[in-house]
């Protein structure tokens, strides 16, 4: 399961590392080939990152623009800022992009794409350097007719011990249409119950209460540094209210009907969400519709990824997708722009059907931390404050306060 801080930061190092080490490879869409690994080359790496799938659904759309570097002693991913990004619709309805954070580039709030549609990535970086994507067409997706899970004892991760962690594998069922190729991509996000909220290091957490205790509106103050206590203590605080913690898969898992065309596909597994808890869950499963090219970018890109073998193979070069440089083609541009019809199923993962002698769960705080919560101890309460603080669920792309679709 995938988080944002620590986890996020950790995921975004395997990805430069797999971007400029060539330990995940990138699909070369005009020759469908691999380069040879050249270690000189990739050590002196330099290269930009797109990524995002523009979709019908409505929402936030958002095109990510970095660049990854490396030398023989670091690795790192830049975001690419002030650059004019825009958006060709049909190769005539041009839509601009603002940045909202740094590389992170959002379309005007109401856009959804059609199916039917054609669309093109454009965009100038700050030095002037202008970049171009091939031209993607919006293709319809059938809908997610069932989503349901089983209790599966055995699932790939692994315990400290050694031990199989049990997992909800979650499947869907779906009719292909028949009569067209199709080729489909499936993401999901998890929502689990959290119920602690904070945790300050060599500090403690304060909340303020501007009226009566309990009621709102409320000052939070945060995490307040106290020099009494030792520089790595961590103490960890409950959620004043319901909170969730949201996941996002890690791994591509990518589809087509070339054998199956026209057929009812049942039981495609789209995850495995291990049991850290026995609280029940809620998933999200976005189904996606693909062009050819598109499809045949991720599923190499998954497989060079996700079945690199050891260590000691040797990986290939990093191998651009379908963005290129306007002044020189011979640049590698890294990522897929895509687009894509959606379809959306939400699943109440209840784990009735967990057995009691499943064994001991260690719990999602200590699946995400690597340790147990440690209770503040107590302290004098000044006006307007608890004795021992609650902390707030504060939204963000990996928590929510709002109660999650399908709970």
């Amino acid at each position: 399961m995938r988080r944002d801080g620590k986890h996020n930061e950790q995921n975004n190092r395997r990805l430069v590392n797999w971007l400029l080490l060539g330990l995940g490879g990138w699909l070369c869409l005009s020759q469908g080939c691999v380069s040879p690994y050249d270690a000189n080359r990739q050590l002196s790496a330099n290269l930009v990152v797109v990524n995002g799938i523009i979709t019908d659904q409505p929402g936030t759309q958002t095109i990510f623009l970095s660049r990854a570097r490396s030398s023989a002693d670091s690795s790192a991913t830049t975001p690419i800022q002030r650059a004019a990004i825009m958006l060709a619709v049909n190769g005539e309805t041009i839509v601009s992009l603002r940045e909202v954070q740094p590389g992170e580039y959002q379309l005007p709030d109401g856009f959804v794409g059609k199916v039917g549609n054609t669309y093109q990535l454009r965009f100038r970086t700050e030095e002037g350097v202008a970049y171009q994507s091939s031209v993607e067409t919006m293709v319809g997706v059938p809908a997610i007719l069932r989503t349901y899970d089983t209790y599966n004892p055995l699932g790939p991760k692994k315990t400290a011990d050694a031990l199989p962690t049990p997992v909800n594998d979650i499947y869907v069922d779906f009719q292909d249409p028949a009569g067209a190729r199709n080729f489909y991509l499936w993401r999901w996000r998890l929502y689990e119950t959290q119920r602690w909220c904070a945790t300050c290091e060599q500090g403690r957490y304060v909340v303020q209460d501007i009226g009566p205790l309990g009621s709102g509106p409320l000052m939070v103050l945060g995490c307040v540094r106290d020099t009494t206590l030792p520089t790595r203590n961590l103490f960890d605080y409950p959620c004043r209210g319901l909170c969730w913690d949201i996941f996002y898969n890690q791994d591509i898992d990518v589809f087509a009907d070339s054998y199956t065309n026209g057929q009812l596909q049942v039981g495609h597994k789209v995850a495995s969400v291990p049991i850290y808890q026995l609280d029940k869950a809620s998933i999200t499963i976005e189904q996606l519709s693909l062009s050819a090219d598109a499809y045949r970018y991720y599923k190499l890109f998954a497989e060079q990824t996700q079945n690199t073998g050891t260590l000691a193979d040797s990986p290939p070069a990093p191998i651009a997708g379908n963005v290129r440089n306007l002044a020189d083609p011979t640049e590698n541009v890294v990522g897929y722009f895509s687009a894509a019809s959606v379809s959306t199923s939400s699943h109440r993962i209840v784990r009735s059907n967990v057995p009691a002698s499943a064994g001991r769960f260690q719990g999602l705080f200590n699946a995400v931390n690597g340790r147990m919560p440690n209770l503040e101890t107590g302290r004098n309460g000044g006006q307007g404050f608890s004795g021992v603080s609650s902390a707030v669920c504060i939204p963000s792309r990996s928590r929510t306060d709002q109660v999650p679709p399908g709970w």
